[in-house]
């Protein structure tokens, strides 16, 4: 009798419950670290600890079932869906454990570099916590997409998002066919975070799908290393990237364009140093099909950017009106036709 009760108080234990004492889960899902966690069938009060994570969320739910929103997430180009963010209260740039629990979450993502003792917490408190890994490839994204929307019960959503990427991800194969080896371009993508775009990283993989050669991988430097000025001059590159948003791509522009030694480079000669949206460069959401198609546009300006079957295929994928979750698809369409300095008209019976 003792151990039954015992297992009973264990089991009550593991998530909040409702008013009526019974706790409100049927469902169990796979965590990052190994642990089985029982989550609610339709959680209500959800947090991510990640603003890439964020960007996954609203794309498939209503922002009013997120409790709280990173700062970044907020961010025009930072975030391609800042407009439902902002929705969003409280907006938070840290998680200390004291605060999540304030927030009274019945859902906890957390992306694996968060600390184990903060994951151990939440789990104490009864609050369902589900690790998600960070991904380092495109396969990763795609597969954290999957995850998430099954983590939260929206499968078909996910599933949606998933035909959108692959989708995406034809019409870069189609494009990439026609660019000669030759002719390939190589980008060095510069991050505040050193070494965070180099070997073996996201943009890395990206890379290889979009026929552009990373210029840290190019000359073999190793992951997470550093990109100093010996450096750069080797991997001699002819675009760089500077991530843009709130104006956190000055400082790191004047870096290469101001530096006496790097005039040289072919980058700099051709003013090919170019400020992107952090949303494009970023990407471990949904959106890394369109972020591709957008960073190859701008590597070879020359690719056919009439394209009607991949446009098509575009808005065929995002611009479905459907209330609940496509609310904010006709703007990301607008966007998109803006980058392309395509007619949304021409278009319009995809997004209208």
């Amino acid at each position: 009798i003792c151990l039954m009760i015992l297992l009973c108080v264990c089991l009550t234990g593991c998530g909040p419950q409702s008013e009526d004492g019974v706790t409100p889960y049927i469902r169990y899902v796979d965590s990052h670290d190994g642990v089985q966690v029982a989550v609610p069938e339709h959680p209500k009060r959800i947090l991510s600890l990640s603003s890439a994570f964020d960007t996954i969320l609203l794309g498939l739910i209503e922002p009013e079932r997120l409790v709280g929103i990173n700062k970044l997430s907020t961010y025009e180009e930072y975030s391609l869906e800042a407009k439902r963010a902002k929705l969003v209260k409280p907006v938070l740039s840290s998680y200390p454990l004291e605060k999540i629990i304030a927030l009274k979450p019945d859902l906890v993502i957390a992306p694996d570099y968060i600390s184990a003792d903060v994951i151990y917490g939440l789990r104490h408190m009864g609050i369902a916590t589900v690790v998600v890994p960070t991904p380092s490839t495109v396969d990763g994204v795609i597969q954290n997409v999957m995850d998430i929307a099954h983590i939260i019960g929206e499968d078909e959503k996910g599933s949606f998002y998933i035909r959108k990427i692959h989708r995406e991800i034809d019409e870069i194969k189609h494009l990439a066919e026609s660019i000669p080896i030759e002719q390939r371009k190589t980008v060095l993508f510069v991050s505040s975070m050193d070494g965070y775009t180099g070997t073996g990283s996201l943009f890395d993989d990206m890379c290889h799908y979009m026929s552009i050669y990373n210029a840290p991988d190019r000359i073999g430097l190793p992951p997470r290393i550093p990109f100093g000025e010996e450096r750069v001059l080797a991997m001699n590159p002819d675009y760089i990237f500077i991530p843009s948003y709130k104006g956190m791509d000055k400082n790191l522009a004047d870096r290469y364009l101001l530096n006496p030694a790097f005039q040289n480079l072919p980058a700099i000669r051709e003013n090919r140093v170019k400020p992107l949206p952090a949303a494009y460069l970023y990407t471990m959401n949904q959106h890394i099909g369109e972020a591709m198609l957008a960073i190859m546009h701008t590597v070879y300006p020359q690719l056919e950017r009439n394209s009607h079957w991949g446009i098509a295929m575009y808005c065929e994928s995002i611009g479905t009106p459907r209330r609940n979750y496509h609310d904010s698809y006709r703007w990301r369409c607008t966007k998109y036709f803006k980058w392309y300095g395509l007619t949304c008209e021409f278009y319009g019976a995809y997004y209208s």
